[in-house]
């Protein structure tokens, strides 16, 4: 069989029931960082221009679908767009590899649901179907396509959204198959808004699920799509990673590895790459706090280092450049301590700006993914050093924990602990509960 059938076989024979115990909880961990995530990023301010876009889009009727946060309800394609901007708005919503798909996933199953009246117990099976698919071809491809300038959440998360929404309406195989084709034939998106500072990355998970939702949607009608869709000549990964992948190997660990065992949660309202920057500069703040900086050396490995934005010395006018750029992310820890959301969007700060010019970002080959090294100087001649060493383990938060970042976030934004509380019910009996619980905490803030 081909790519796409081998995906869809799979997608089709998951059953909430039979899931190992531990993937099942992974799934329930990254609703609830989605969600409390989403809850907490309604004010960032790029939420409301998707909203106002959105409902232009949909001509301002009413629809069967909720904005969430803003209210309102419209069509689903405007609602989803809306709602996978606000669920990616902070950052800090989950990651698999290069791809961020619990953002892009979440806020589709949720409309999907909604507008179609479909039970919630099909939200963790779908959930799972889209983490496994995009996460499949993300830990083979994402390298490759990453280097060749394509953003990993804007392709291969319209391939989880179409397995995701597939899953969702119950199609067959065929038809499953016929939507991750149609997906690998939509799928597109660029990582330049990361060098300029603008906002496209914001919306592109919107049309990520857009476009897989349109995938699903023609496969159920009985669009005819190519089975050779990844490995073809001018298929999917010619495309996007431009060189000779062993194309057997992203299908055969299925149900083995699970790619939701790679999903990693951020502590801090920065890129992924910076999270290990962040806690290495919190670990020396203390040791030159009140002396001067001269100079300051970070090191990362060169698939961080060189990615677009992160190297970034200012100006700086955009929340989008800061919470990308290196520099400014151990620049304001160093001065101001943890980071936040509205912190990273004081873009006149005359001491981070002059100390984020000073530091320089080396790519370095001998340093592993998530690690990086800080040394700084400091007006005296002194030193000082740490060798930050992070794993993909480290960030793989269960319950408890999640529901603590989650409860922290809560507090610095002002939210009742009896929305979380509220959430963490939802979460515990999903199965059980009604997709509008979860439409309803978002009324609620």
């Amino acid at each position: 069989m081909s790519v796409v059938e081998d995906l869809a076989e799979f997608a089709v024979s998951l059953d909430a029931g039979s899931l190992p115990e531990r993937i099942r909880e992974r799934a329930r961990v990254c609703v609830l960082n989605g969600v409390g995530m989403a809850l907490a990023g309604t004010r960032v301010p790029h939420v409301a221009t998707a909203r106002q876009a959105a409902l232009a889009m949909e001509g301002g009727m009413p629809g069967p679908a909720t904005v969430l946060g803003g209210g309102r309800r419209t069509g689903i394609a405007g609602a989803i767009l809306a709602n996978a901007t606000l669920f990616h708005a902070r950052t800090q919503d989950d990651t698999c590899g290069a791809a961020h798909f619990g953002a892009t996933l979440l806020p589709l199953l949720i409309n999907l649901l909604e507008v179609r009246g479909l039970p919630s117990a099909v939200l963790l099976p779908a959930l799972v179907a889209g983490y496994e698919v995009g996460g499949a071809l993300e830990l083979h491809g994402a390298a490759s396509s990453s280097r060749n300038g394509f953003r990993a959440s804007s392709i291969y998360g319209a391939v989880a959204a179409a397995a995701a929404a597939a899953k969702a309406i119950g199609l067959g195989a065929r038809e499953t198959a016929a939507a991750i084709a149609n997906a690998m034939s939509f799928a597109g998106g660029s990582v330049v808004a990361f060098s300029e500072g603008s906002d496209e990355w914001r919306y592109q998970l919107g049309i990520a699920a857009l476009n897989g939702l349109q995938a699903a949607c023609l496969a159920e009608a009985g669009s005819r799509s190519a089975r050779s869709a990844t490995e073809a000549r001018g298929g999917f990964l010619e495309i996007f990673c431009r060189e000779t992948l062993d194309v057997g190997a992203i299908t055969a660990s299925l149900g083995a590895d699970w790619a939701l065992d790679r999903v990693m949660f951020k502590p801090f309202p920065v890129c992924a790459f910076n999270q290990g920057p962040v806690q290495a500069a919190l670990e020396l703040a203390p040791h030159v706090e009140g002396v001067g900086i001269v100079r300051a050396e970070l090191r990362m490995n060169p698939a961080e280092a060189t990615y677009a934005g992160m190297d970034c010395r200012g100006p700086f006018s955009t929340l989008s450049a800061t919470l990308m750029s290196a520099p400014f992310c151990v620049a304001r820890t160093l001065i101001h301590g943890t980071p936040s959301i509205a912190e990273m969007q004081q873009f006149d700060d005359a001491g981070v700006n002059a100390l984020a010019g000073r530091i320089d970002l080396v790519a370095d080959a001998d340093i592993p993914r998530l690690c990086c090294e800080l040394k700084i100087t400091t007006a005296a001649g002194a030193h000082a050093y740490v060798r930050m060493v992070r794993q993909a383990a480290d960030y793989s938060y269960g319950i408890d924990a999640t529901e603590e970042l989650i409860g922290s976030v809560f507090r610095t934004e002002g939210i009742d602990d009896a929305i979380l509380q509220r959430l963490v019910r939802f979460v515990e009996h999903m199965e059980r509960s009604e997709i509008c619980d979860v439409v309803g905490l978002f009324r609620a803030t």
